[in-house]
């Protein structure tokens, strides 16, 4: 009786990695949510998987962007773990600010193309031009490739440097504007570095004063939680070659790490959206995933369409988190490189915002499967200041804090809720005048607006200075200031100063 039953097997374990795999101790590893079937925690542990590195794919609104906030928070937290951002479309910088992370600004600071960054001469030259192939059409010019790299090597020998020695001591180096000089030099007597000339001089043009000089620190970047901003360059090609530059100087910077046999993470790069750098094998990203574990360097790859990502990066990642793809050409993009079932397949179809085909590699192998459905990203929410302007008074709290302040004052949910929507329309700052006509205007008193605005820290002379400042009549601007007024005289009275008031 017993061994036909087994032999029926009735009870079948559902399609999910077994718990040892997605369990770990919360001291060393991060939470990110629960599995969809059995509701088994998962904790990302670098130790258990090949390699630290994470690939991301999934439609605009899915989750991509709150799960790399999410899991860097955790990992400066739990590793004390770096990141270093380059944010293509400005999406980060104001959620970098509020962690208290450095933002760097293309536009007011600068990148040198040809800074060494720890680099030879030689390397920084060959580095430059492969950029340059991946980026514009030099690739079909091999005369015009040879004239520019050239041009470069001339303009670090003009500077006193060896081409193939690391820099001994801090010397000048050359930029861009001399390499143009030198091709236009030569232009005279051939054409071909007449058209070198105009590209490097194109480039120049369109970028402004960024790839000038350096005003980046290189070791700066890798200081903390930075994110590079790159979404003020105009163009595509020239966000992508101030990614390279960047992703080169973390490359050689890893190089010169110390071996980490013990499979800890020190820094995560960041690349979201950065689709002209993914999809090419010769980029840096591609050297990272494959060498990064041995340094302590992860990479988090990111981005819309999963075909603008080299098979390299699904291949090589540890990890591949799947939000809703809406086209069957790019979720069978995906599963030929991850080999999943059908019943994801189906499953795909349906996931909500937040929820995700997870796949692992494990550094061990297990015979259970490595894919599962994250039921949903369990991150951090965003602690927001909203803040209160107007004359003197300049007063913060925190978003959440303000609404419950605002129940409490006797507001509906649904007026709360309004007010709070003006804040994220106007980038969580109110003047103090519109904050007030908005309460009024909800249902609370006039007095019950200068004792909530007390509350939260405003002076008297705080409010004095808003209603002084207001249009007369408006929102009974001149009857709160006297009244106002009125309370003062009498505390001052109270405190025997009455001749003085």
């Amino acid at each position: 009786m017993s061994g036909e039953l087994g032999s029926r097997r009735f009870l079948v374990r559902p399609p999910e990695p077994a718990p040892e795999m997605l369990l770990s101790l919360p001291s060393s590893s991060i939470y990110l949510g629960k599995t969809l079937l059995l509701h088994v925690p998962f904790f990302w542990n670098p130790k258990k998987l090949v390699n630290p590195h994470i690939c991301i794919c999934g439609i605009t609104g899915s989750g991509k962007s709150y799960l790399i906030k999410s899991f860097i928070t955790r990992a400066r937290l739990i590793f004390g773990a770096r990141a270093l951002i380059l944010d293509w479309a400005g999406e980060y910088s104001e959620w970098v600010r509020l962690a208290g992370g450095k933002v760097v600004s293309f536009g007011k600071d600068g990148l040198n193309l040809l800074d060494l960054g720890g680099s030879t001469a030689h390397a920084r030259t060959r580095q430059v031009v492969e950029s340059l192939e991946m980026l514009t059409d030099l690739q079909s010019f091999p005369k015009q490739r040879r004239l520019t790299e050239d041009a470069i090597e001339q303009a670090f020998l003009s500077m006193g440097l060896k081409l193939h020695q690391p820099m001994r001591r801090k010397k000048r180096q050359p930029t861009l504007e001399q390499v143009h000089a030198i091709l236009k030099k030569n232009s005279s007597r051939d054409p071909e570095a007449a058209e070198a000339a105009r590209r490097i001089r194109t480039l120049l043009l369109s970028s402004g004063k960024s790839f000038c000089s350096t005003t980046i620190g290189m070791n700066d970047l890798l200081s903390g939680l930075v994110c590079v901003d790159l979404h003020s360059l105009p163009t595509e090609s020239l966000r992508s070659l101030a990614g390279l530059s960047i992703l080169q100087f973390v490359k050689e910077k890893m190089r010169n790490e110390p071996y980490r046999p013990e499979g800890g993470v020190s820094l995560f790069v960041v690349v979201d959206e950065a689709w002209k750098i993914a999809a090419d094998e010769r980029s840096d990203v591609i050297s990272i995933v494959r060498e990064g574990r041995k340094y302590g360097f992860g990479i988090i790859v990111a981005s819309q369409n999963p075909t603008d990502v080299h098979k390299s990066i699904f291949s090589n990642a540890g990890t591949t988190f799947l939000f809703r793809l809406t086209l069957s050409s790019e979720r069978e993009y995906v599963r030929s490189s991850l080999t999943y079932s059908d019943y994801y397949e189906e499953i795909s179809h349906g996931m909500g915002v937040g929820t995700a085909l997870v796949h692992l590699e494990m550094a061990q192998p297990l015979r259970c499967p490595r894919n599962f459905i994250l039921e949903k990203v369990d991150g951090e929410p965003l602690m927001r200041l909203a803040r209160i302007r107007g004359g003197r008074m300049d007063v913060e709290i925190e978003k959440d804090e303000l609404g419950r302040r605002l129940l409490s004052l006797g507001l509906s949910d649904r007026k709360s809720s309004e007010i709070l929507s003006e804040f994220e329309r106007s980038s969580f700052s109110l003047e103090a005048e519109r904050f007030s006509s908005l309460l009024e205007s909800a249902g609370a008193t006039r007095a019950s607006v200068l004792s909530f605005l007390r509350e939260l820290g405003a002076s008297e002379k705080d409010l004095l200075g808003v209603y002084s400042a207001s249009r007369p009549g408006r929102h009974q601007g001149g009857e709160a200031m006297l009244r106002l007024k009125k309370n003062n005289l009498r505390k001052n009275k109270s405190k025997g100063g009455g001749e003085r008031a």
